[in-house]
């Protein structure tokens, strides 16, 4: 896993590391011309041309969802072999940060995430786990 802080992926420079697993790493980006900061998650893979139409396909099905505890994700693409996709930044964190292992969570928030499952399947293209979204204003 290499350290991309300061690499650019599409229009975003790779400002800090805010989290990794075993299938990708998630960093806080810039625009390089908006004053905005969005989620880059960046995968260590590298794509076969088959693999990079499945993300694709996948990336596609996940821009449409559309829910205010969901991450929204606005865009995907391949830098240098490396898929990445960038997501609105969830500075409130997740749920494993509000409720520690072994704790309680409250059957309205169950409830409210399982009300919302469209059964997606995202093996290549995982979201960050239960990272809560930021208000959004209509």
């Amino acid at each position: 896993m290499a350290d991309r802080v300061g690499q650019h992926f599409g229009n975003y420079r790779l400002v800090a590391l805010l989290g990794q697993g075993g299938f990708a790493e998630v960093y806080l980006g810039q625009h390089v011309r908006f004053d905005q900061q969005a989620a880059i998650k960046v995968l260590h893979a590298h794509l076969s041309e088959q693999e990079a139409e499945h993300f694709q396909r996948e990336a596609e099905t996940i821009a449409k969802l559309a829910h205010p505890a969901i991450v929204r994700v606005f865009d995907y693409d391949v830098h240098e072999g490396v898929p990445f996709v960038v997501m609105d930044y969830a500075p409130g964190g997740s749920l494993r940060q509000r409720y520690p292992r072994g704790s309680l969570v409250p059957l309205p928030v169950i409830v409210s995430s399982v009300k919302h499952d469209r059964r997606c399947c995202f093996r290549i293209l995982a979201l960050p786990p239960s990272l809560i979204a930021p208000p959004r204003s209509m």
